[in-house]
């Protein structure tokens, strides 16, 4: 089966365009001939059509990917890859941000993706208007312009909130941006707000063309129209809203009200992978590899019934934390455990396995091993065919729910946390006089657990193994993240060369409490640093084969 990972050289060019120009006010001579890239209406649809999968690149190809899942523990790892081990041990380390270090491709690939779909959806809309001038259609008819424009611009608007939900700030861009000026960075909040502005155009105008189809090859998916790209439109400004909070602050100051009508009217999402260009690495590896789709103790524990997870937790001391033991947790919650498999061992549960074994080396921090394996996308790994989950349905309710619990509504809360909480992991219903408890309260799956750690367990359970940095917005903007993690993500470093820049980075002991968690500029590094060199191997225990006996 081949699985092919694109990279963008547009991408590239486009950034380190950007970049120069932004201080440098240098000539664009990346710039591609437009007159000649673009020479037909066919290759300006071709080229808008391309700009989703670029952004489903940087999203779920990448193998940036697995360090929100590290970070904001849903996933435990040891392993090096993609900087897995340095970004997911405690003590939390800061972020490399050299370009010599090793695995610098997780910092600069989502920011490449992410800004070649800008690109080429930019090109496109430039070359669409330039082709409809007189008032005629550039593409067969109107509506396929329509469709083109549209699309060009939702992509604009995600890729740019995307970019603002993971990095601390970076270039607003859209179809009337103009290279020849100088263009400036912009903090998170500023990038998400425009790009969120944009996609709310975005949403009223597919809406208003609600008929228009949208081909299957453009999206993956089957049967598709701009009624349902609004209603994907919708589920993204629902996420993005209440993803750019940074802290527990930020996050309480989001227009709850706003999100709870975007989940409303938002849909479920999953393109149909097809093992080529559509994949998703995060769902593909964390399945088939049973030594890396590990379920983090701080993702499952707060389902434990005894005292097995409490006693892990200790008082949190790096003394503690070095010496924590997987073991095996008691939980009524179908998500994790089906119950007796009738040998005295737990049953598969919908998402995952107790496998009785570690698998990471202990010489790492047996504080990474866990007994459990994450086994929720198995169907979709065996094959790589099949629908590659990126909002479900569960992650919308939770927004509502959240919703309902910041405007004092308990009743309303508790329905949209049993539709997981109850509906799939069989635990017993929340009700309206539930205590509410605090935003603060630790998640939790216990029967007397408050509304809002009732609420905390489901976001981080439910959106495990779909979008992968799902699970870290919901940490960071719960304020849940182990002390000296990094919020977000510098600009790449390779970048901050080219714009003559200090090199800066966030997280780490000695910044706990500062902007970003641990930000602060860092000396550049010199030759190796005490870091990685580019090379390294791919670290993994033998693939357990998912008709392997022991995935009950």
């Amino acid at each position: 089966m081949k699985i092919t990972n694109k990279i963008t050289g547009l991408a590239l060019s486009f950034v380190m365009f950007m970049t120069a120009c932004a201080d440098l006010d240098v000539t664009n001579t990346n710039a591609p001939d437009q007159s000649r890239a673009l020479a037909s209406p066919a290759d300006v649809e071709s080229l808008i059509k391309s700009t989703f999968l670029t952004w489903w690149q940087g999203v779920h190809v990448t193998g940036s990917g697995f360090q929100p899942m590290v970070m904001g523990d849903s996933q435990s790892s040891s392993w090096g890859n993609y900087g897995m081990r340095e970004m997911s041990s405690e003590p939390r380390a800061a972020i490399n941000n050299s370009p010599a270090w090793g695995y610098a491709f997780y910092i600069e690939d989502p920011w490449y993706d992410l800004y070649g779909a800008i690109s080429s959806a930019k090109d496109g809309l430039a070359s669409l208007k330039a082709g409809q001038e007189g008032g005629k259609n550039f593409l067969a008819t109107a509506e396929d312009d329509k469709r083109a424009e549209v699309f060009a611009k939702f992509i604009l608007a995600i890729s740019n909130a995307q970019v603002a939900s993971w990095y601390d700030k970076g270039f607003y861009v859209d179809g009337d941006t103009d290279f020849s000026q100088k263009i400036e960075t912009v903090d998170y909040k500023t990038l998400m707000s425009s790009a969120l502005t944009a996609l709310e155009a975005v949403v009223s105008d597919a809406e208003a063309n609600s008929t228009v189809s949208v081909p299957e090859d453009w999206m993956q998916i089957p049967g598709m129209t701009m009624a349902d790209l609004a209603a994907v439109g919708h589920s993204m400004l629902a996420r993005y809203k209440a993803a750019v909070g940074r802290d527990a602050s930020e996050r309480a100051s989001a227009d709850w009200a706003d999100i709870a009508s975007h989940a409303t009217k938002g849909g479920t999402f999953a393109p149909v992978g097809d093992g080529d260009f559509w994949w998703t690495r995060t769902q593909y590896y964390s399945a088939v590899s049973r030594s890396w789709g590990r379920a983090d103790y701080k993702m499952i524990g707060p389902a434990d019934k005894s005292d097995g997870y409490k006693n892990w937790l200790g008082d949190g001391s790096d003394a503690t934390v070095a010496g924590r033991k997987a073991f095996s947790i008691v939980t009524d919650d179908k998500r994790i455990s089906a119950g007796d498999a009738g040998d005295g061992t737990q049953a598969a549960g919908l998402y995952g396995l107790n496998e009785y074994r570690t698998r990471l080396i202990a010489s790492r921090g047996t504080y990474h091993q866990t007994y459990y394996f994450w086994n929720r996308q198995s169907a979709y790994a065996t094959t790589l065919v099949g629908p590659m989950h990126d909002v479900v349905q569960s992650e919308l309710d939770l927004y509502r729910a959240e919703a309902a619990l910041r405007g004092s509504d308990a009743a309303n809360a508790a329905t949209f946390i049993n539709n997981s909480r109850v509906t799939i992991g069989g635990l017993s219903a929340a009700t309206a006089s539930t205590p509410v408890g605090s935003p603060s309260d630790a998640p939790s799956a216990l029967d007397d657990a408050s509304l809002w750690a009732m609420l905390k367990y489901e976001q981080i359970i439910e959106s495990t193994q779909t979008n992968p940095f799902v699970p870290f917005y919901h940490r960071r903007g719960h304020g849940d993240l182990v002390k000296g993690t990094a919020e977000h993500l510098p600009i790449p470093g390779k970048e901050l060369e080219i714009l003559l820049m200090d090199s800066y980075s966030f997280g780490g002991q000695d910044a706990i409490g500062t902007d970003g968690t641990a930000g602060r500029k860092i000396s550049p590094f010199d030759g190796n640093g005490g870091f990685r060199t580019r090379g390294f191997v791919i670290e993994w225990d033998k693939v357990t084969p998912l008709t392997d006996s022991a995935h009950k």
